[in-house]
């Protein structure tokens, strides 16, 4: 049967149909190729600064506990404040820091979540001032350096209140972290609010210490936080550097000294020097993790919300943060 062409139509172009054919085949290989192409995986990027306590972090990801091809990533910051800053500006997903920090964080309206305690400072965290001071009172009128963070300030106002003193009894003089040792030695501060490693070196040029977290137990506290919204993404991943952790911790307990060895030598100081330092960090296990983070009423709420409360009181922050929700979301509840 003849098929009669419309009078309007023009006769078909035998040229353009292999041009059709071919435009047909290129989509169909495009569409597969597409198809076929693996969604590239999250990475979750750790801010940290350097501080025994989150050295554990390193550890995993020296004994391969992170995984081969990892898709968590470590970024080390000369600071806490900068850790925090990299945090706000979405330039990482999960940090490492302090819990009065991590409440500073909050009060700004950040979104993330707790998802691990790593470690509670009890002695670590120091006020070391040069030799001839004896007592924190001595310091009245002298200047005493501190980073311009949460934690700095926090253990000055703690220092102070339990003195029975004011701020307006010392001269603060804000410092980096990375300036603690230089100021306090060439004399340019008569005392200096750090930690380890620079504790210890300080301490075997023969500052003095005159106040130290063990004072105020349970309040310096170090915390992992995620990205609330990566946290609900992706929680396996979340898990997964949990879970690293915790098998850290293990090999710490279990080989001690092969483990101090290898984050000693980050640290920059020795072995013995290191395990010294260790003394002061309590490093809760997965036990204690769960009772401190998870269930209706976790033990870690209590001290926060007093943390918070003091925070207000001394205007290191100007409201009390929803630091509850933030622990029962990120652990499933």
């Amino acid at each position: 049967m003849l098929v009669k062409m419309h009078p309007g139509l023009p006769p078909p172009d035998k040229r353009s149909l292999p041009a059709a054919l071919f435009a047909i085949f290129l989509m169909t290989t495009l569409l597969l190729a597409t198809s076929c192409t693996p969604e590239p995986q999250p990475v979750l990027r750790i801010g940290t600064n350097v501080r025994p306590g989150y050295e554990p972090l390193y550890l995993a990801r020296e004994l391969g506990y992170f995984g081969g091809d990892s898709t968590i990533k470590l970024v080390e910051y000369t600071s806490s404040s900068e850790t925090q800053r990299a945090f706000q500006n979405n330039m990482i997903d999960g940090a490492a820091l302090t819990l009065d920090e991590t409440l500073q964080l909050l009060a700004l309206g950040a979104d993330l979540d707790v998802v691990l305690v790593m470690d509670v400072s009890h002695g670590a965290d120091v006020i070391l001032a040069r030799p001839g001071t004896d007592n924190f009172k001595q310091l009245r009128n002298r200047r005493v350096g501190y980073e311009a963070t949460a934690l700095g300030a926090y253990m000055l106002a703690r220092a102070l209140q339990l003195a029975d003193m004011t701020p307006s009894d010392i001269e603060p003089v804000a410092l980096e972290s990375a300036k603690h040792e230089s100021a306090l030695t060439s004399g340019r501060v008569d005392a200096v609010i750090t930690f380890e490693p620079t504790r210890t070196r300080l301490l075997r040029a023969g500052t003095r210490q005159v106040f130290d977290s063990s004072q105020i137990p349970g309040e310096i506290v170090d915390v992992l936080v995620v990205r609330g919204t990566f946290a609900e993404n992706h929680p396996a991943l979340v898990e997964q550097v949990r879970e690293s952790w915790f098998q850290a911790l293990g090999y710490m307990k279990q080989s001690a000294l092969p483990a101090a060895a290898i984050m000693a030598e980050r640290e920059k100081i020795g072995t013995e020097e290191f395990l010294l330092a260790l003394e002061g960090i309590l490093f809760p296990d997965r036990a204690q993790n769960h009772r401190m983070l998870d269930g209706p009423a976790p033990t870690l709420l209590g001290p926060a919300q007093r943390l918070a409360t003091l925070m207000v009181e001394n205007r290191l922050i100007d409201r009390l943060p929803p630091i509850g929700p933030r622990l029962n979301r990120a652990n499933g509840h």
